[in-house]
């Protein structure tokens, strides 16, 4: 997040997906010497695909010639890690919490992030339906089918936050008239870094 955050202090907030990921081009780190920018390792290294869960940057993206040289491919993942896009934040309304990885906690990190995202973001509108955000949902689709999307989410829950998701969409039809029983909320790419107060699931923004 450091060099990021430096680059919203020297560029400022953009002001929409385009220029972030402009900005990401801009936002360099040292890595073993090597100088790499904040798109690099989220396209290169780490292999993900932000048009995923956000469509309208994939123009800009077929137009980038992302290709590892031979000192980043000492760096690059094997294979794409689908959870990363629940743990890596890249300062947006919608990105996960800001966390410190260390190389022995990276598989509990990701699996840990996974579930304080979908305690953090989920939540139920005024017509009893389960809200779930566009990056849930995109993961999820690798998961799970729309169908039992409600339970597989309900799992990650803290109790009384399942048992208050279950009661409401139990008191609904949505299922008996053939309808999801959720809404899914847009990407939403305003400015924001979620930091976490200590290991427990305290959360402050900025």
């Amino acid at each position: 997040m450091g060099n990021l955050g430096k680059a919203y202090l020297a560029y400022g907030v953009p002001r929409n997906d385009i220029k972030l990921f402009s900005l990401k081009r801009k936002a360099a780190y040292t890595v073993g010497g090597l100088s790499v920018s904040a798109a690099d390792i989220e396209c290169t290294i780490l292999k993900m695909n932000p048009a995923t869960c956000r469509p309208q940057i994939a123009v800009v993206l077929a137009l980038q010639k992302f290709k590892a040289s031979d000192e980043q491919l000492k760096y690059t993942i094997d294979h794409p890690e689908p959870l990363l896009y629940l743990a890596l934040s890249c300062g947006l309304h919608s990105s996960p919490a800001v966390r410190i990885v260390r190389p022995g906690n990276v598989n509990e990190l990701l699996t840990r992030s996974m579930k304080d995202y979908i305690q953090a973001s989920v939540g139920i509108s005024n017509q009893g339906k389960l809200l779930v955000p566009k990056l849930l949902h995109c993961f999820a689709k690798g998961v799970v089918e729309d169908s039992l999307l409600p339970d597989w989410i309900c799992q990650f829950l803290l109790p009384q936050q399942a048992s208050m998701v279950r009661d409401c969409l139990s008191r609904n039809k949505w299922r008996l008239l053939g309808a999801r029983s959720f809404s899914v909320l847009p990407f939403d790419s305003r400015f924001r870094f979620l930091f976490l107060l200590d290991d427990r699931n305290s959360l402050t923004s900025t």
